[in-house]
């Protein structure tokens, strides 16, 4: 299936499968979703050869609906960027909502279910208020100093539509990952995003194809959710396709740039396999002396070493790139203990809500969690 999709993004005449009935059509728009491409195949529907008319007309169906979601987000989005910047608070679009309007050809045909904002950690409590004098609730997770440098916040507007940003004072949750970009670097090379709304900045091309592959990487151990189902991969055909996208954007100078950053970063080997991968689903047009670069120094990195190990592994090393005592205790009291109401929240089934027997349950599941994960290995 993932083969018949890809030749229809490539823009490749795409026949439907001989004596194939409606299950493998049903089990396809599956398949399509979990990839995030629906809209994008609607839109090359042009390369489906005897495809079910039933399926196109699904496909259609689901198109127009992201298009009508587009168009109620993209009014969220201007007001409440517009509100940030009253406060003197200059969000960069991240991810999926940057790449919608920076590189595709209608934002819609990038399918995502939030909006990622980063900003300034200073900036944090200002944008807060913000969101929440606009009617965004924050959604309920582990928070602390050194465990989450996000929080989400969605809203219901009227049409019943809903809206969720996630809110980074940090690029990401990992403590280790987190340190490589810094909001003020990002912002020294950012680029503007008219179609937006006025002002809007997302990141440069080349911080915005490093942040693609190491994006992806991270989700080969931590989870991201596709209709409230988690999934371990980082092989979705919509982060692929953001890679491909970038990569034919590039100059030979955005190269240089390119490999110059991903060296100093210590991400060489996450960004290889990003545009190997994009490659071989989409014939990426790759520049050999890139591939060259990038296999010279992967393997050798720390970035790298971090992003290839399990959730465990990553934690150890989270843990001991704190600097002092006092953050490192910190760390572990978060990670042991997250607040009371996400406990509460998290185990809202329980038959015994006694916050200490939470707390216990928590540490055996994790300890089976580790056992189970040993003996995998």
């Amino acid at each position: 299936m993932e083969a018949l999709i890809c030749d229809v993004l490539r823009g490749e005449r795409a026949p439907w499968p001989a004596a194939r009935g409606e299950d493998f059509a049903d089990a396809l728009l599956d398949k399509a979703q979990y990839h995030g491409v629906l809209a994008l195949l609607d839109e090359r529907r042009a390369h489906m050869v005897g495809w079910p008319p039933t399926l196109l007309e699904t496909l259609r169906g689901c198109s127009r609906a992201d298009a009508m979601w587009e168009m109620r987000h993209q009014i969220v989005l201007a007001q409440l960027h517009d509100a940030l910047v009253a406060r003197d608070v200059y969000p960069i679009a991240i991810k999926g909502t940057g790449l919608a309007y920076s590189l595709y050809r209608s934002p819609f045909l990038r399918a995502r279910g939030d909006t990622d904002l980063f900003i300034a950690p200073d900036e944090r409590s200002k944008a807060e208020e913000v969101l929440e004098g606009l009617g965004f609730l924050r959604d309920m997770g582990v928070s602390g100093a050194y465990v989450s440098y996000q929080a989400s916040y969605t809203s219901t507007v009227d049409d019943r539509s809903t809206h969720t940003i996630d809110l980074h004072w940090k690029i990401n949750n990992s403590e280790l990952l987190s340190r490589l970009f810094s909001y003020n670097e990002l912002l020294d090379r950012a680029t503007k995003i008219p179609r937006l709304c006025g002002k809007a900045l997302t990141a440069g091309p080349v911080d915005a194809l490093m942040l693609a592959c190491m994006h992806r990487a991270t989700h080969k151990v931590a989870p991201y959710y596709v209709d409230g189902k988690a999934h371990y991969s980082g092989d979705r055909l919509i982060w692929l396709y953001d890679i491909h996208l970038l990569a034919q954007s590039f100059t030979d100078a955005m190269w240089q740039d390119f490999l110059r950053l991903a060296t100093a970063k210590g991400l060489c080997e996450a960004c290889l396999d990003g545009l190997e991968g994009a490659r071989t689903s989409f014939r990426a047009n790759l520049p050999h002396y890139v591939s060259v670069t990038l296999k010279e120094a992967a393997g050798v990195e720390l970035a790298s070493k971090y992003l290839r190990c399990g959730s465990l592994r990553q934690k150890w090393m989270d843990f001991c790139s704190l600097g002092s005592a006092g953050q490192k205790l910190a760390f572990l009291r978060e990670m042991i203990f997250p607040p009371p109401p996400y406990m509460r929240w998290k185990y809202a089934d329980a038959r015994f809500n006694f916050l200490p027997w939470l707390y216990l349950r928590r540490s055996v599941m994790g300890g089976v969690k580790w056992l189970n994960l040993r003996r995998q290995s």
